[in-house]
């Protein structure tokens, strides 16, 4: 097996078969890969033109000999299997994956690894993956990344030639035809990491663009090893570096050389941090394989919540953010506390253990970090409702003290009585201010009654006089 620093010219380009042959010659291979590919595309679009078949329609005439893999799934449907509907009206929409990029890491049994050539289309995804270059790898790791959804041809070629359950890519695609029971999730051989960057394409330093990435481990037959496809949906680059999340060297000893930084997609970085991990623990341990980007989703989310903080900080107040993040950190936890999944090998090794222990502690601490500062902004966001109803009151009362005088002589002024009227026939004005004061201690009496009768009601006691009259007044709070 090659080393890493061994770079093929291609993928698929002069592989050997296992009786010693060489493979056809690219051009001649491609044309009879793209006649099937036509064929397929046709088959397709003549089944679409069909007029919709009742459910007892028989399973030759959806067969699609072109597509193994979407008949595969449509006979889960015919059986009963509708939630995976969804999935298959999208490997009906053929449409071509714009900037995907395919990189193939191997770990051989040697504890070194070899990257292949990245690879930017689905015919030679799948040409390198029918080519017999397995011999001597114990891991073998697939890397897509892509903007937005995996493309139909995508989901036909990792489905189809790895035999993977294609709930995975009913999570891909973001249909609601993907829910699971806990106890079918947990156990999946699969995940998905809700990772957020910093926007930096945004003026607002709080923004954050939202992604995910799928991890799908699939344990070798012999137990000696593992496959795993990583779905990256987004290109976005962050101007990391991998070293920056591992403890650097001690004082005068040996330096690693120096990397100018530049910005790298999640895949690079991914790709960057096997220099670092121990190669022969990998294939005993996908958990301790898949650590290095659990540890930089947190670090990630870290840089999120730190901005934050600083912005409310910065302004005093309460800053403009996405939502969500909570949510996102703690499901991560969640994956942490199942080992990655119950589903995947190698849990009971002590290096599975110890990873599940430091993650664990570094995305609780992050969960504190972020519960306490959602409740100091809800605290903030209390506070300001609370000063602002005080200035709309300050406001109120100004008024009032404005118009309250005016309205009290215009009152006074507006009577029809004897003493403005000049006429005899009229009331005089102490009448209205009798009047005023009876009904005021009627009002009183009123309130003082309904006081002594609520005590006697709810506590089963007699009231003081103090105690009704003080109510009546509104010196007493009720309780």
């Amino acid at each position: 097996m090659a080393n890493s620093e061994s770079t093929p010219s291609s993928p698929i380009a002069n592989y050997p078969t296992s009786n010693g042959h060489q493979l056809p010659e690219r051009s001649h291979t491609f044309d009879i890969v793209e006649d099937r590919i036509d064929s397929g595309f046709k088959s397709i679009k003549s089944f679409a033109r069909r007029k919709t078949k009742s459910t007892s329609a028989s399973l030759q005439e959806w067969a699609l000999p072109s597509r193994p893999y979407l008949e595969y799934i449509r006979q889960l449907i015919a059986a009963g299997w509708s939630n995976l509907q969804d999935l298959d009206d999208y490997l009906l929409n053929e449409t071509a994956q714009d900037g995907l990029v395919v990189s193939v890491l191997d770990i051989t049994q040697n504890a070194t690894k070899k990257r292949w050539p990245d690879i930017h289309n689905e015919l030679d995804l799948k040409k390198f993956m029918e080519a017999p270059n397995r011999d001597g790898v114990s891991v073998r790791l697939y890397m897509a990344e892509y903007q937005g959804c995996p493309a139909s041809g995508l989901i036909e070629t990792l489905g189809g030639g790895l035999n993977l359950d294609p709930r995975f890519f009913q999570w891909s695609i973001h249909r609601k035809g993907h829910v699971f029971t806990p106890s079918q999730r947990h156990r999946l051989p699969f995940i998905n990491l809700g990772f957020g960057v910093l926007d930096a394409a945004t003026p607002n330093t709080t923004d954050a663009e939202k992604f995910k990435v799928l991890v799908y481990i699939q344990p070798d037959e012999d137990g000696n090893g593992w496959t795993g496809i990583f779905l990256f949906s987004t290109h976005t680059k962050t101007n990391i570096s991998p070293r920056l999340l591992t403890a650097p060297p001690p004082f005068r000893s040996v330096l690693p050389r120096i990397e100018p930084l530049r910005p790298k997609s999640i895949r690079e970085i991914y790709l960057e941090s096997f220099d670092l991990v121990d190669l022969s623990q990998i294939a005993a341990s996908p958990l301790y394989g898949v650590s290095f980007l659990l540890r930089l989703d947190c670090f990630l989310w870290n840089q999120i919540i730190t901005a934050i903080r600083e912005e409310d900080r910065r302004i005093h107040g309460i800053s403009d953010t996405t939502i969500g993040h909570t949510e996102e950190i703690k499901k991560t936890l969640d994956i942490v506390k199942r080992y990655g999944s119950y589903g995947w090998p190698g849990q009971d090794f002590p290096v599975t253990k110890q990873c599940k222990v430091d993650l664990e502690e570094d995305f609780q601490h992050l969960v504190e970090q972020t519960d306490l500062l959602w409740d100091n902004r809800d605290k903030m966001a209390a506070i300001r409702q609370k000063n602002s109803e005080a200035r709309w009151n300050s406001l109120t009362n100004a008024f009032t003290y404005l118009f309250a005088p005016v309205t009290i002589i215009s009152g006074i002024y507006g009577m029809n009585v004897s003493q403005i009227s000049g006429t005899d026939s009229n009331p005089n004005i102490w009448q209205f201010f009798v009047a005023v004061i009876i009904f005021n201690i009627l009002i009183l009496l009123s309130l003082a009654f309904s006081r002594w009768i609520r005590v006697q009601m709810k506590h089963k006691r007699t009231a003081g006089w103090k105690e009704i009259f003080g109510f009546a007044v509104g010196k007493v709070n009720a309780s």
